[in-house]
């Protein structure tokens, strides 16, 4: 008769002894053999082998796709019950796109194209002949935005299991990164034609409001200008200004206002820093310089003091008028540069 192997693992339960003498009051061949935890562990250190493999895989799977900047999904595209069925993805997928990865699991790779049936026909064609496609797209986000991609398809075999990765670009980030390199080739040519401008010093006057029209073009602002101080009578002037068209002058409006009369402003320059300003956030005490803002429908500024031998001589600014708009760092950077232009000149015709 043959032995049948019967295996108890020992957790320490208190009823151990009661099973262990019932199966030996059974009649046959029976072997009874205790297992520790430690041993019955070694016996199945295959197993384990096997799992903490698969573990690493996975985690080593994961590592590599979400430092990709790029989004990736797994996909069967032919799935019976649900075509276009996602069934992996990386970590940037869920942060670009905006939705849950669990939502992402449940949804159809095809409702996330804005034009699945488009060029389907052909990228299917490169798929079934080649293996393999690419071809630019958008996806559509959790708020209905669409972010422009380009994509690659590959069809893989994980073992006999067919399914496409889609590797999917930011074309967004790239178009960005084109922009501000146009912008900075724009940036040198603006510094190089302001300096030339600035170097006619026949008529000053004309090149600052030259400048001017420059700095507008290029940032956007929707009105440049210079004011200088007058530390005799204690008045500050609008000398210089440049408005895009549809906005009106306010230069005439803007001579010999007393300094005085302006506390919180004055204070503000002499810190020698960039003011950049939302007039409805200002504080109560900037009450004075809100009220003149607001008569010429300023909603945001940015500002930056003019100083010539250490003295502060007045300060160049630019406006927008229609909502908050955030100057960019580029913005401010080249109003710092026409600022530099200007202070040694303006301050030498002013200080002699």
């Amino acid at each position: 008769m043959e032995t049948i192997k019967v295996y108890i693992l020992d957790n320490g339960s208190s009823e151990l002894n009661s099973v262990f003498r019932k199966i030996s009051r059974i009649k046959g061949n029976i072997q009874i053999t205790i297992l520790t935890e430690e041993l019955a562990s070694k016996n199945n250190l295959q197993n384990d082998r096997c799992e903490r493999a698969n573990n690493l895989l996975k985690t080593k799977y994961e590592g590599f796709s979400n430092l990709i900047e790029d989004l990736v999904f797994l996909v069967k595209l032919d799935d019976p019950a649900n075509p276009g069925k996602i069934v992996e993805i990386n970590n940037r997928v869920v942060e670009k796109l905006g939705y849950s990865y669990e939502t992402l699991l449940s949804k159809s790779f095809y409702s996330l194209m804005s034009d699945p049936d488009g060029d389907f026909g052909l990228i299917r064609a490169d798929l079934t002949l080649k293996g393999r496609c690419n071809f630019n797209s958008s996806l559509t986000g959790s708020d209905g935005s669409m972010l422009p991609v380009e994509m690659w398809m590959k069809v893989l075999d994980l073992q006999g299991d067919i399914v496409t990765m889609v590797v999917a670009r930011d074309q967004s980030s790239y178009e960005k990164i084109q922009a501000e390199l146009q912008w900075r080739l724009e940036f040198e040519k603006v510094i190089s034609k302001v300096s030339g401008i600035l170097k006619d010093y026949d008529d000053i006057d004309r090149a600052i409001d030259k400048a001017l029209a420059e700095l507008c073009r290029l940032t956007g602002a929707d009105r440049s200008y210079v004011f200088l101080f007058d530390h005799e009578s204690d008045t500050m002037s609008n000398t210089h200004e440049w408005c895009r068209e549809g906005v009106q002058s306010e230069k005439e409006t803007l001579q010999k206002l007393q300094l005085s009369d302006y506390p919180w402003w004055m204070k503000e320059l002499q810190r020698g820093e960039v003011m950049n300003i939302v007039v409805d956030g200002l504080p109560e005490d900037a009450k004075p310089e809100a009220e003149v803002m607001r008569r010429q429908k300023i909603q945001s500024l940015v500002v930056i003091p003019i100083f010539a031998r250490q003295k502060l001589v007045g300060f160049a600014g630019l406006d927008s008028l229609e909502g908050y708009f955030e100057w960019s760092g580029a913005d401010i950077e080249l109003l710092k540069v026409f600022v530099s232009l200007i202070s040694e000149v303006v301050g030498y015709s002013l200080l002699t």
